[in-house]
């Protein structure tokens, strides 16, 4: 059956069958009410509007769970107008014990005190946003999807405001959020979106919070929009708004190179000038449409250096702002790092960028759809020819608030006729209470080959069956399959032509008021992946482990892994160090432990050793991270590996090094610097940046960034230690 009528068929059932079950914490929403005075956003919560607004009933999420807060320790009250939502705090403690080590934006950790907010803004129990503010008046941003089970992604930002102050008896906040930063779901007026609003104290590690969540559900339990309460919003003004932000971007970049016989280094300089444009439109509240034309990145900081020790691709997070914004919605996963579309598949060739012509993007949740699409222009470029990057995502709420299922078409087009064209169909179902079963089907087509038709060898499935809890038994049993002819160009996928089972069973428990521990889990873990041409074991990994979490905010994790390898090609893991084709099986252990982190020094410290294929391999790293000032943050990671094969000879000592400085010397005024080495492919970067940011939307950007050559074996008359030099200025206002 073409995979066209599996589309048509599935949502003719969706349509027909389908049905929503309410869900909430109780059955009765929370009304917020509507301001009838203005409220100066100052961080004083002084105004009689506030006074007059009944605070949220709070309980303590940490280190202990379920215990009422006395409104005497925390007050956080929400509001709203025609233009804001607003929110306010006033938190009391000992001055010596507020924590406000920074002034920088999308700082997140828990070495900072802050008040939260968590907005489902259209309510569906598996997207949100995520809205901080710090007693320095820092700010964090980000969004949540997959109802927190994929983390938080903090590289999102959008256009709000908060102010902060420290006082003697605590500290106070406010928060105004425009309604035209959010996309959410009005019925004439009414608008009905998912809360949860918290209070997190970093000297003790405490969290108060509303609505009464369990922490059963591990570290990111209170950021889950399926245990938001449901408010409820009248009278809401529809906004609409048109937000235009034109570029300018001026500097120059000069590159060396080896001459042709190799004796000495050659120059070149460009200078570059540029102009460019975004535009959000909100065509409904709903719906929004982003327009970009000649789309530039060069604010972005460079990619963490990473060691392989493997014989598959990196992966690397997406970074750009223009690819973040309601990204879950184009969220199309396999597992681990595989998925249909990757959006670092625009506009960026092996590592480097490719100019962005243009391109469009549309966003739309309405009646339980989620509907998303992109479209994207890449230029030409010496080697490579211009493409088109499409992509239509369609999904579906059923049968209950976190059950969906939706399909996804890829495409890429090059100015020749050339294509590579990828379609799929996906499900995740709440079966009852926390159990998931999640399905995908995807199959891709090429002009290369005549593949039109659904055939084992072009197509990817998986099936997954998972507990999300932390307290008691849970699992997550996994199957995975592709097929010799599966090759998603826009998309990425570390293995080809595979069988996989996996994962886990774990037990986990909570120890109670008299423990120093937290939270407890054991796990038994196992992987195999089977050669679908060999017809063989080629890689397997089983071994228990164990997490704890203390109270006072430390986490240890012990890992024992048996290890088992078919090599079916030698390759290298350094230029004169290489794994022959062969049949290993190792054993390894890996230890890792987070220091307090509700302290202004914290670490994470990581050992692990054992086999490694026919050798042995010793590895460890340290990430501290020291707040001295608000104005000074510093963070310093350093990571080494040691392998040796000592029969045949071979081995290899590697350093990762990275060194980041921060000087915030206020909420708009940021300097940065980012310094990195990697001695397995003899590399070294400096990043330099300054950012103004007087307000959201409008910034100045200098960006200085340099590539080391590291190179010393090659011998010239002229050595010349930098690579490439650059240095941009970037403007960006938005109106």
């Amino acid at each position: 059956m073409s995979v066209k009528y599996l589309f048509i068929s599935l949502f003719i059932l969706i349509e027909l069958f389908s049905f929503k079950l309410a869900y909430s914490q109780s059955s009765d929403p929370l009304v917020i009410p509507k301001l009838n005075e203005s409220i100066t956003l100052d961080g004083h919560v002084n105004e009689s509007a506030w006074m007059a607004i009944e605070p949220l009933p709070l309980v303590t999420h940490w280190p202990t769970f379920g215990k009422k807060v006395d409104p005497e320790k925390t007050q956080i009250r929400i509001a709203y107008d025609e233009k804001y939502l607003y929110v306010s705090c006033i938190c009391y403690a000992d001055q010596n014990t507020v924590s406000a080590p920074t002034y920088k934006r999308n700082n997140q950790n828990m070495s900072i005190d802050d008040l939260g907010i968590i907005l489902d803004t259209f309510n569906d129990k598996e997207n949100a946003l995520w809205f901080v503010v710090s007693p320095s008046g820092s700010r964090t941003d980000g969004a949540i999807s997959n109802d927190a089970h994929s983390g938080i992604n903090t590289f999102w930002d959008t256009i709000w405001e908060a102010e902060a102050v420290i006082t003697d008896f605590g500290w106070t906040a406010e928060m105004r959020i425009p309604f035209s930063s959010l996309r959410y779901e009005s019925n004439d007026g009414r608008v009905e979106m998912g809360l949860i609003a918290y209070r997190y104290s970093a000297h003790d590690v405490s969290m108060h919070i509303f609505p009464e969540i369990s922490t059963d559900w591990g570290a990111l339990s209170f950021a889950k929009p399926s245990q938001a309460k449901k408010i409820v919003l009248d009278d809401v003004e529809s906004h609409t708004p048109v937000f235009f932000t034109p570029y300018l971007l001026a500097g120059g970049q000069r590159s060396a190179f080896l001459n042709h016989v190799a004796e000495s280094y050659e120059h070149e300089t460009d200078l570059t000038y540029e102009a460019g444009l975004d535009v959000k439109m909100g065509l409904t509240d709903n719906t929004t449409l982003d327009l970009t034309l000649n789309t530039d990145f060069a604010q972005v900081e460079a990619d963490d250096q990473q060691i392989n020790l493997t014989r598959f691709s990196l992966f690397f997070p997406e970074r750009r702002q223009f690819f973040l914004e309601r990204a879950a919605i184009f969220d199309f996963s396999f597992g681990d790092s595989d998925r249909l579309f990757y959006s670092r598949t625009i506009g960026l060739h092996a590592g480097q960028p490719v100019r962005i012509l243009g391109g469009a993007r549309m966003i739309n949740r309405s009646g339980g759809w989620d509907i998303g699409l992109l479209s994207m222009q890449t230029a030409r470029e010496q080697h490579l020819l211009s493409k088109n990057h499409s992509v239509v995502r369609i999904r579906r709420q059923l049968f209950n608030s976190q059950s969906y299922a939706g399909g996804m078409v890829t495409s890429q087009i090059d100015e020749k006729g050339n294509y590579n064209l990828n379609y799929g169909l996906d499900g995740i179902f709440n079966v009852w209470g926390n159990d998931f079963l999640n399905i995908n089907i995807a199959q891709t087509s090429d002009s290369d080959y005549n593949r039109s038709t659904v055939t084992s060898e072009s197509i990817r499935l998986q099936v997954d069956f998972e507990r999300r809890s932390f307290e008691g038994f849970s699992y997550n049993f996994n199957y995975n399959y592709a097929g010799e002819l599966y090759q998603p160009v826009m998309g990425f996928q570390l293995r080809n032509n595979f069988t996989r089972f996996g994962d886990r069973i774990s037990w986990g428990w909570m120890p109670g008021d008299n423990s120093s521990l937290q939270r407890i889990q054991g796990s038994m873990n196992g992987v195999m992946y089977l050669s679908n041409a060999e017809r063989n074991l080629e890689t397997s990994e089983f071994g228990p482990s164990i997490e704890l979490t203390w109270k006072r905010g430390d986490f240890a994790t012990v890992e024992f892994l048996y290890i088992s390898e078919d090599i079916p090609e030698s390759f290298h893991l350094m230029d004169d160090v290489v794994v022959p084709a062969g049949i290993y099986r190792f054993p390894y252990a890996d230890f890792s432990y987070h220091t307090p982190r509700g302290k202004s020094l914290r670490a994470i410290l990581n050992v692990g050793g054992g086999s490694f294929f026919d050798g042995r391999r010793i590895a460890a790293s340290v990430l501290p991270q020291w707040d001295p000032s608000r104005v000074i943050n510093l963070s310093l990671f350093y990571q080494f590996n040691k392998v040796d094969f000592k029969d045949r000879d071979q081995d290899f000592i590697s350093h990762i090094a990275r060194f980041r400085t921060e000087l915030t010397f206020n909420t708009r005024l940021t300097l940065s610097s980012f310094i990195q080495f990697n001695s397995a492919d003899n590399f070294g970067i400096l990043n330099i940046r300054f950012r103004y940011n007087p307000r959201d939307g409008n910034n100045f950007f200098i960006v200085f960034n340099e590539s080391v050559n590291t190179h010393s074996e090659i011998n010239t008359s002229r050595p010349f230690y930098s690579d490439n030099r650059a240095l941009l200025f970037k403007y960006a206002l938005t109106f």
